[in-house]
């Protein structure tokens, strides 16, 4: 027997809101969207995957995000992700106490578990906040990654383009567990072709 396990890899996109000229509010970030890949290994030994994604534009609620994510979110599991703490975390963090004020606390009480357990954070094998680009170190494994582009990100946001938003969380999530399973020195094989395997049949989704 195998002892069962779950991975969560998590991606967002966020968009930086800056502290306005009054000074009545701080500089935070607005969440645009979220991916959640959820590997799950049985007692057999084998794996079975999901990743769902959501997005909003500038105008609708962080809450809708939240919410969606409270029902999509496992409750254990190890939680995978690049600059975890800055790209993915915080902005959930602030997400979490701008909406409505019991929806944000059961965000914040099962992030905070989460990531309280072990977590890998892949950046920081490769400098941590000063590592390369996600798509610079994938391209290593020859994987391919959505590039970082905050001013794109914005703009999607801004003009409502929700499946470009959702597409590129999603990418970024796949291209995290990809890099995970090849910088786990040989040990992920069976991993990495049960999620090939899957990852084949993936469609992206009409609306």
């Amino acid at each position: 027997m195998t002892k069962p396990c779950s991975f969560i890899t998590l991606a967002v996109a966020s968009v930086g809101i800056d502290t306005n000229q009054h000074g009545t509010h701080a500089a935070v970030s607005h969440l645009a969207a979220i991916a959640v890949l959820v590997a799950d290994r049985d007692g057999a030994g084998s794996w079975s995957f999901s990743l769902n994604r959501r997005g909003v534009a500038a105008g609708e609620g962080e809450d809708t995000l939240l919410l969606w994510s409270l029902n999509i979110l496992p409750t254990t599991g190890t939680v995978i992700g690049w600059q975890l703490a800055d790209r993915i975390v915080a902005p959930l963090l602030d997400a979490g106490t701008t909406g409505d004020p019991e929806l944000g606390r059961a965000f914040l009480d099962r992030l905070t578990s989460l990531v309280s357990a072990p977590s890998v954070d892949l950046a920081i094998a490769h400098g941590g906040v000063s590592a390369p680009p996600l798509t610079e170190a994938a391209a290593r494994h020859g994987i391919d990654a959505p590039p970082t582009d905050p001013a794109a990100v914005a703009s999607a946001w801004g003009f409502g383009e929700r499946r470009w938003l959702r597409d590129v969380v999603a990418e970024e999530a796949v291209a995290v567990w990809r890099l995970w399973l090849a910088e786990s020195n040989g040990m992920a094989a069976e991993a990495s072709a049960a999620f090939e395997a899957w990852a084949s049949g993936l469609r992206r989704p009409s609306v």
